[in-house]
């Protein structure tokens, strides 16, 4: 029992669940960053203002950042007197807005489209140093409502990755292994796996144990009608 018990553990670890505990358990420093509202380039305002919005909520949820709401950079850059004669997208303007900000980082861009295509421009600046540390494009065919729903979360994960010292294919395989449905997971294959192991041993253990226990015997009767020798004088 006791080697099927250490079977169950052995899966529990190597399940999704003991990974998250391990990781939540795990403190991460998260980068503080804001996002300049993106520059349109033939797409409406207000669907470029929406998706800005999401790319926001995106990069949080990566857990690699530390995002400033957009309503609160507008407070602190108000209180500070930031006047910008037209849009703010130069990577000097998103440096000196940082630096009024306090963030460490600053992510501006651009969405345009062409014909059916989309085209999503990102470049990540380094607030203290002044220099783009990363720069990401992503082309996108179809409606703007898978923008929404999959490329934000996509050029999210890999600026996120760009922080963590994670690389783009670490990122593409980790979105593909988590859209497999569970029973193409290796985890599953492996808690059946570990289960017949286990189930397989507790009956060789279980057989091994009765066949080693001796059949209890009957004592031999001792017959007590015989007469005890006779003594010597």
């Amino acid at each position: 029992m006791k080697i099927v018990s250490m079977f169950m553990a052995c899966i529990i670890m190597l399940s999704p669940v003991a990974t998250d505990l391990a990781g939540a358990q795990k403190a991460t420093k998260r980068t503080s960053v804001a996002i300049l509202d993106l520059e349109p380039k033939g797409v409406p305002e207000s669907e470029v203002s929406a998706l800005s919005d999401r790319l926001r909520t995106e990069l949080f949820m990566t857990d690699a950042f530390d995002v400033m709401e957009r309503g609160k950079m507008q407070e602190v850059l108000k209180e500070q007197g930031f006047q910008q004669s037209g849009a703010c997208n130069s990577d000097a303007c998103a440096v000196e807005v940082g630096q009024l900000i306090g963030v460490e980082k600053m992510i501006a861009g651009s969405l345009g489209k062409v014909g059916r295509t989309y085209s999503i421009n990102l470049r990540m600046i380094d607030v203290k140093t002044g220099r783009m540390e990363r720069s990401v494009t992503k082309d996108y065919e179809g409606d703007i409502d898978k923008l929404l729903t999959q490329v934000m979360k996509t050029v999210a994960q890999i600026m996120a990755n760009s922080v963590s010292g994670k690389s783009a294919a670490a990122s593409l395989a980790n979105e593909q292994e988590e859209s497999k449905p569970v029973y193409k997971k290796w985890w599953f294959w492996g808690g059946i796996g570990g289960v017949a192991v286990g189930g397989v041993l507790a009956a060789v253990l279980g057989g091994s144990k009765g066949a080693a226990t001796p059949a209890a015997t009957t004592p031999t009767p001792t017959d007590t009608d015989i007469p005890a020798p006779p003594t010597r004088p």
